[in-house]
């Protein structure tokens, strides 16, 4: 047989230098094609095996001198590794989770009859198209020290060689790790970890979590899973770093053998990006929405400077992703805002989902919120997907959740708390994946304060609040209210300026849902004559600060509206002698809005009502 003309991989493993490692190890290579014909072998493997690289290079894996010494590298050419788990066992033989090399430990016998333990790693090579196994032979007699094995020889030696940290664990304490590990976490000395608990590497909040999931892993026969914790180095320091951990099995027990990368500086450029891309967001919607007197914001209509504050904080609300609780009275627009929030936010493509607390029953908060499984009570004919399941990844909107009663509140804190909640009937917890927006028209801290209501849920969700102003303290908002909601109905005539006089003077205990209810009875009847609000004259309801010369002389919106701003403004002068100052502060403005609209209404100190 030829030999192949490729021949750059003996060139290289010539010219190579294997690391050091102990003056009791030895330690060679081989390259193997994909057609299992060797092109390479080192001056170790001639050591190893007494055999010269001009009598192998160019023969196949599968012939003599080799059909009696089955190496690692034939069971990965045909990707069988139930074949090579059932040749080598189950304890030693695994996955590298980095790149998919394959590590297999057993004995083997030289041609001296000398007794070693030999360790193989088989690589992938030249887009898969060659494939190196680095073969470490120890005298585990010679080698092992006064607390190693000779299985722990061989890991020790497979460890430095792998570029990741190593860690093998075994009830939760750490019985080997390789220098890189014990550098990353500012040790110099890998045996100052020795014996110690994983879980005390990381910060405490990441604790129970890492405990759950070791033990977990230790159930499986293979996983492929990564995670990624934040670890808290010898001094102190915090850093990210990801853990790929695979089951085995160590001295006929289970064990985890972790393959650890440090990913801290790509945190680092994740969260600065996530930043500057919620940084970019957000002002690009407060240039959306900076011009001055803006009206409308998703579906929330309001100029009046209340609501411009209401604007800010569903902005300064939506670029964050704590909870928040909206303050107002009842039909204020609390679930309209709610919406906004959370089609601004980064969760506007998951779900919101909207509860309505005072309609579950206490005996049914669980399955509505929690959900059930079939069979887990009577009546649970099929499984039940609660409200949490049904937000995740979005935002649940618990409305008037001052309604919850006193067991339902812990439920609900426990979930929150915990971050974790169980389906009834079910074993398995799930993560909460949801952001809380929450809404009444009660005073939850003074509830808190008072007992009807948990302190410990009141600062859980009371993070960001959002005040409604309720309609009468805005009825410079009625008209572009009553505009919108006229159009939405398909109104086409305007309103007149009486029967938008007669709005602006009503006290709209109901507010913008009143508002509402209300013009859709003006469709009906073409006049508001059933709203029983100010003075009746010969049979025409008018407020006592409008009169029919207004009505007559003013034409359409607009003019009606500056018609009554210019006789409010004067009037408001006159009763505080024309103290610019004192008036700003009788009408709730800021003297700059004050000053900016008598200029433009043409007031004076010379005109008059």
């Amino acid at each position: 047989m030829s030999r192949p003309k490729n021949m750059q991989h003996a060139a290289n493993l010539e010219a190579a230098s294997l690391r050091p490692l102990s003056g009791e190890v030895q330690a060679g290579q081989f390259v193997v094609g994909k057609d299992h014909i060797i092109v390479a072998w080192d001056k170790g493997m001639e050591r190893l095996t007494n055999l010269k690289a001009e009598r192998v290079v160019g023969t196949k894996i599968t012939e003599p001198p080799f059909n009696s010494q089955t190496w690692l590298v034939s069971y990965y050419l045909k990707n069988n590794w139930a074949e090579a788990r059932a040749a080598y066992g189950q304890a030693k033989l695994f996955r590298l989770p980095m790149a998919g090399d394959w590590v297999g430990v057993r004995n083997y016998s030289t041609v001296w009859d000398q007794k070693l333990e030999i360790t193989e790693l088989v690589t992938c090579q030249n887009s898969n198209e060659t494939l190196i196994q680095t073969v470490f032979a120890t005298d585990p007699v010679a080698l092992a020290g006064p607390s190693d094995t000779g299985e722990l020889a061989s890991m020790r030696i497979l460890a430095e060689h792998v570029p990741a940290g190593v860690a093998l664990m075994q009830d939760g304490k750490l019985i080997f790790v390789n220098q890189t590990f014990c550098t990353m976490f500012g040790y110099t000395n890998p045996a100052e970890l020795i014996d110690k608990p994983s879980a005390h590497l990381l910060v405490e909040e990441d604790r129970t979590r890492h405990t759950k999931v070791i033990k977990n892993l230790s159930k499986q026969e293979d996983s492929k899973l990564n995670f990624q914790w934040t670890g808290v180095g010898r001094q102190g320091r915090k850093f990210w770093f990801e853990g790929r951990p695979v089951p085995i099995e160590w001295q006929g027990r289970p064990a985890v053998l972790s393959f650890v990368m440090d990913i801290t500086e790509f945190k680092q450029r994740e969260e600065l990006m996530e930043k500057e891309s919620r940084q970019l967001k957000v002002e690009n919607i407060r240039l959306k929405t900076s011009i001055d007197y803006r009206v409308r914001l998703g579906n929330i209509i309001g100029r009046s400077a209340k609501m411009q504050e209401v604007f800010e904080s569903i902005i300064r609300a939506a670029s964050s992703d704590f909870s928040i609780v909206i303050y107002g009275e009842t039909g204020t627009g609390k679930e309209l805002v709610s919406k906004a929030i959370h089609e601004l936010s980064q969760r506007n493509e998951a779900p919101f989902v909207p509860v309505n607390c005072g309609a579950i029953p206490e005996e049914l908060f669980e399955s509505e919120f929690f959900g059930h499984k079939k069979g887990s009570f009577t009546g649970a004919h099929a499984d039940k997907t609660g409200f949490l399941d049904q937000a995740k990844g979005g935002t649940i909107f618990l409305d008037e959740i001052g309604e919850l009663t006193q067991t339902s509140q812990v439920k609900l804190l426990r979930a929150l708390g915990s971050g974790e909640y169980t389906a009834i009937g079910s074993a398995q917890p799930t993560k909460a994946q949801f952001r809380v927006i929450a809404a009444t028209n009660a005073d939850l801290e003074h509830m808190a304060q008072t007992g009807r209501f948990r302190q410990d849920l009141f600062f859980r969700i009371h993070v960001i609040p959002v005040y409604l102003p309720p309609l009468r303290e805005r009825k410079e908002d009625i008209p572009h209210l009553a505009e919108h909601i006229l159009n939405k109905l398909g109104y086409s005539t305007k309103i007149s300026s009486k029967d938008l006089a007669i709005l602006l003077e009503y006290d709209w205990p109901g507010n913008v849902r009143e508002l509402y209810n209300i013009l859709e009875r003006y469709m009906a009847f073409g006049n508001l004559d059933f709203l029983q609000v100010g003075i009746k004259e010969t049979g025409v309801l008018v407020p006592p600060f409008v009169d029919d010369e207004l009505g007559q002389t003013t034409k359409g919106l607009r003019d009606t509206m500056m018609a009554l701003e210019k006789k409010i403004l004067i009037s408001a002068l006159e009763q505080n002698g024309w103290n610019r100052s004192r008036t700003a502060k009788a009408l709730d403005l800021p003297r700059k809005t004050l000053f900016r609209k008598m200029q433009k209404l043409g007031i004076t100190q010379k005109t008059s009502l």
